[in-house]
């Protein structure tokens, strides 16, 4: 068969008309895609639920209907022999069981009767949804009731029957609405149950304003609030419903503030910024301080005074506070709240005060106006040591079982606790703090108290320490203070196995990453040369060194960082080679290449060595940088030469060749790679000729022939600067 041109694909295509669904197309026999047949699929599924459907509400009809006419017959066979309906009066009786769903009483004079089932049932909601195949008792009996003169009820149930037809052909589908739920006792149930649904709303209408008189003030302070946040709304009418909203809160502030939605209104009205208002919302505030602030919703209210408010303010909420900070501290929003005022709008005093809440009721009864620290007042009074260490302990356990113990107030009150108390105290707080170190490294005093943890666990306790740090060394060894734990880490760990199973790999990973950090560089510079003081202040040093007595320690130092050390050489080294120029030159950092580089020396706590072939990859990558053309002062880039950086290196790593082989020394891999007219134009600065005097102090007979030889002996007596002048003494005295 010929393929169509594109004329005749166009022209057969526009006869064809649009369907409506793909049952239609379907019907026409159009080709349908794998989407189509999933639809046709959960179409027709819902065609036949939806005649099963109609055919049950048809049954269900039937039923009714055939009740109805049993009963009818039944009552007027009661009336004519003079009987009473005492006996039926069990059916009667009002039902609050799940039975009454489907319950409806017909009314004979009532006309084109639909049967739906009730929304109103009782439980737990006045308004749920209705159960499937729910059985319809027989109700009614209850409504036909005598007349008291004795007279036979009206007429028969035509009228019922026709009802019934009708509904029989509408096919009723019952609607279910959500709706909110309210608990309501059984006497209030009774009385929904005989009301239509205007007034059963406008019951429940009531019954919330009862129970919530300000939900219409609310409503309105809300549809305020979203004019003035709004950037459509005109200054003019924005300021006029800054007034209007002033005006319904003003006076009805604390019943308001504690609402989910009306918090964020006094919120907005302190971002306003406007000095009347901030002050007198405060003014009517100021005694629910306490329990605002341990609001879920009203404590943005206090941080956000803590933020704009005056001096005066913040003073007051501070000393609201006096009395009430460790049930505080026990709840988490008030907690947050607490922490802010301490870390960034206390004074010395209001910070003491806080703390010393936590040493005993002493302490709240009796305030002192000199702040002083725990050490301070131990030594002042002894005595009450045991009584401060023990009530400490109390309130401690509080916290550490919660998110406060992130919190820099959890961790003053840690470090003053694992300072003081004795053995045993010290086991507990370790116990509970174990599982939860990598949380309090962020502050100095989190840090200090890890690093006591660590020192003193058992074996045990530091292996799980040690693997809850997994996937978080990285960004352990970036942290201001946090690095600090994982040098504690590597001073005491002896189980180096998996120290670098969990920590140290991940950082060998990662290592410029760490190269580029400031406390990352601090990390990497520890486990080359552990406890050097060019890499770290005397004071990192002296902190270490609390934890070398600890008693669970067993491992020799220098077997502990040769095992650390050796697991990142190899990652170090190819990463050092491979970004020698960029290391130099764009991220300064001379002192670090240097220190990978160096040998070991007398203040070194193991014997660090460098891999030969990863020695050997580094100078190379130093004489391919020294190979380029020297041009004196450089406006461009200076060269590794004349560089501050890159002489830096050169002379630190020279400085080494004394003590390396003969393959190994860089002043043999410099005079192998450049030409003699590269080396000889070094000598035309001063710090050109140090070089070369090094490389000749340092390295072999070849290295001191091959620069003999590059050297212009004319050229360099003219100059008179000192390098130039102490190489030819050193030329001369080897000729």
């Amino acid at each position: 068969m010929a393929l169509l041109s594109r004329h005749d694909k166009k022209k057969k295509m526009k006869g064809k008309k649009k369907v409506k669904n793909v049952l239609e197309k379907k019907a026409k026999g159009l080709k349908l895609n794998q989407v189509d047949r999933k639809r046709i699929v959960k179409l027709e599924q819902k065609m036949k639920f939806k005649n099963e459907l109609n055919e049950s509400v048809k049954a269900e009809l039937q039923k009714i209907r055939q009740a109805e006419d049993e009963d009818m017959d039944e009552t007027i066979h009661v009336e004519t022999t003079g009987t009473h309906l005492s006996s039926k009066k069990s059916d009667k009786k009002v039902s609050f069981s799940g039975n009454m769903e489907r319950v409806k009483v017909f009314d004979k004079n009532v006309k084109d009767l639909k049967i739906q089932p009730s929304t109103a049932s009782p439980g737990k909601g006045i308004l749920r949804a209705v159960t499937k195949n729910q059985k319809v008792p027989k109700k009614k009996k209850a409504v036909q009731v005598q007349k008291p003169d004795g007279q036979s009820p009206s007429k028969p149930d035509a009228m019922e029957v026709d009802a019934g037809k009708e509904n029989e052909e509408k096919e009723v589908k019952p609607v279910l609405k959500k709706k909110v739920k309210i608990q309501v006792t059984k006497k209030v149930k009774e009385q929904l149950l005989t009301m239509d649904r205007k007034q059963r709303k406008a019951f429940l209408r009531e019954l919330r304003a009862q129970k919530n008189p300000n939900h219409d003030r609310a409503l309105e302070c809300k549809q305020l609030w979203e004019k003035i946040r709004s950037r459509k709304t005109p200054k003019a009418e924005r300021d006029d419903c800054v007034s209007k909203l002033f005006g319904l809160v003003k006076g009805h502030a604390p019943k308001l503030i504690y609402a989910h939605d009306i918090s964020r209104v006094f919120e907005c009205l302190l971002a306003l910024k406007r000095p009347g208002i901030t002050s007198a919302l405060f003014e009517e505030l100021t005694p629910e301080l306490v329990r605002m602030t341990k609001s879920k919703y009203a404590h943005f209210f206090v941080l956000r005074m803590l933020k704009y408010g005056t001096k005066e303010q913040r003073n007051t909420i501070i000393s609201s506070f006096r009395g009430h900070v460790v049930s505080l501290m026990r709840i988490v929003y008030s907690a947050g709240v607490l922490e802010v005022a301490y870390n960034e709008y206390a004074n010395a005093q209001q910070r003491f005060d806080i703390i010393s809440e936590f040493y005993g009721k002493e302490f709240v009864m009796f305030r002192s106006d000199k702040p002083r620290t725990l050490d301070e007042i131990i030594a002042e009074e002894p005595l009450k040591k045991r009584l401060i260490i023990q009530h400490l302990e109390e309130q401690l356990q509080t916290m550490v079982d919660k998110t406060t113990v992130r919190l820099s107030l959890c961790h003053r009150l840690l470090r003053d606790f694992v300072c003081h108390c004795d053995a045993d105290q010290l086991v507990n707080i370790i116990d509970s703090l174990k599982d939860r170190i990598p949380e309090i490294v962020h502050t100095p005093d989190g840090a200090y108290v890890a690093m006591k943890c660590i020192w003193n666990a058992n074996v045990k306790d530091r292996k799980l320490i040690v693997k809850n740090f997994k996937d978080l060394g990285v960004k352990l060894a970036m942290e201001h203070y946090g690095h600090r734990v994982l040098l504690a880490l590597f001073d005491t760990i002896d189980d180096t196995v998996l120290m670098n199973k969990y920590v140290t790999t991940e950082l060998s990973h990662e290592l410029n990453k760490l190269v580029m950090d400031t406390w990352g560089e601090k990390v990497v510079h520890y486990i080359v040369h552990p406890r050097d003081g060019r890499g770290m202040p005397r004071e990192e040093i002296a902190l270490l060194q609390e934890g070398d007595s600890n008693p669970h320690s067993k491992k020799e130092k220098k077997d502990r960082y040769a095992e650390i050390y050796k697991c990142i050489q190899e990652s170090l080294y190819t990463y050092v080679a491979a970004n020698m120029e960029a290391l130099i030159f764009e991220h300064n950092k001379p002192k670090f290449v240097a220190a990978c580089l160096e040998t070991t020396s007398t203040y070194d706590l193991f014997d660090r060595q460098v891999p030969s072939e990863m020695r050997k990859k580094c100078n190379e990558a130093i004489a391919q940088i020294a190979k380029q053309e020297f041009i004196p002062m450089d406006s461009e880039r200076l060269h590794l030469l004349e560089h501050p950086a890159g002489g830096f290196v050169l002379m630190a790593v020279l400085r080494c060749d004394n003590a390396l082989a003969e393959d190994e020394k860089l002043s043999v891999e410099i005079v192998n790679t450049l030409t003699k007219e590269e080396l000889g134009s070094w000598i035309c600065c001063n710090k050109g000729c140090h070089v070369l005097l090094k490389m000749i102090h340092g390295g072999s007979v070849t290295v001191r022939q091959k620069i003999k030889e590059a050297v212009n002996m004319k050229q360099l007596k003219e100059y008179t600067f000192r390098g130039a002048m102490l190489l030819v003494e050193e030329l001369k005295r080897n000729v």
